[in-house]
């Protein structure tokens, strides 16, 4: 009972804790990794005033909106005068959360009106189908990226996440086509906001995309000459199914063949979107 009891008097200092390390990551762009941990925090205490918060701020930089404004105006409902003390605008310190909240709740319903546009609907579930790649969650990924490219297939960010799905899926040619799509799109050079590797963030997405089509090529490669290693030499037969006799070649004349070089297999690139993660209130 003495432990049960420490645990429970324990639990408002853990949740603190957790709430304090989160706000540290969606600092960094690190949305996914905050949203997990914030969903612990509120298994521990379900209605923590700050924890909701700072969720909706999680599930905005993930591109879920609507997600994020149900955390927002449960927050701002509750009209709770707590203070908020760790953020990183000053101007909210000291001011109560819940209007904090509703401040967020706010500006998020002029983004969403703003998201009205084809394109920009694409870049959100663009962004979306990324973070659902940092939570390994597949299924929805693939849903995301598949619907951003039916709403703007020129896109180069919807063509090189349609080449991450065909990689993941093992066709390597169907990725090495739309990799050099996106190579050749006209936003290609448009800087990458948020990407399944933190090592792609900030870069132009042509070079991204041209990484990647250069290591499937090499897959390519490398499959080609497994399966010719396995199957051994091709037979030549007459059409009365006799075998060719191959003439030899004198010491004066050369045969001349063409093989690639050897490429080693390449872990798959990053997916993309040009959409940055939302700065926390809190």
């Amino acid at each position: 009972m003495r432990d049960a009891f420490g645990a429970l008097q324990d639990a408002p200092m853990q949740v603190n804790r957790m709430n304090f390390e989160a706000v540290r990551l969606l600092s960094a762009d690190r949305a996914p990794e905050a949203d997990i941990l914030l969903q612990k925090a509120l298994a521990l205490e379900p209605h923590n005033i700050f924890t909701l918060n700072n969720i909706g701020v999680a599930s905005e930089a993930r591109g879920n909106y609507d997600e994020a404004l149900t955390y927002y105006t449960a927050v701002a409902d509750s009209h709770s005068t707590e203070p908020v003390i760790v953020t990183l605008n000053r101007a909210w310190r000291g001011k109560p959360v819940s209007v904090m909240a509703a401040d967020s709740a706010k500006k998020l319903r002029e983004r969403m009106q703003k998201t009205a546009t084809v394109q920009a609907q694409a870049a959100l579930l663009a962004v979306r189908g990324v973070s659902a790649t940092n939570r390994n969650d597949w299924p929805v990924a693939r849903q995301d990226f598949l619907k951003s490219y039916s709403l703007d297939p020129y896109s180069a960010f919807s063509l090189n996440n349609i080449g991450y799905l065909s990689e993941m899926d093992g066709d390597l040619e169907t990725a090495e086509f739309f990799y050099a799509k996106a190579e050749k799109a006209e936003d290609a050079k448009v800087r990458i906001g948020l990407a399944s590797r933190s090592s792609a963030e900030g870069k132009h997405l042509l070079a991204v995309a041209m990484d990647s089509n250069q290591k499937v090529d090499g897959k390519i490669i490398q499959e080609n000459q497994t399966r010719r290693r396995h199957a051994g030499p091709i037979e030549l037969k007459h059409r009365d199914d006799t075998p060719v006799v191959e003439p030899t070649v004198s010491p004066g004349e050369s045969q001349s063949s063409v093989a690639p070089s050897t490429v080693p297999p390449s872990t798959v690139d990053s997916t993309t979107s040009q959409t940055t993660a939302a700065q926390p209130p809190q």
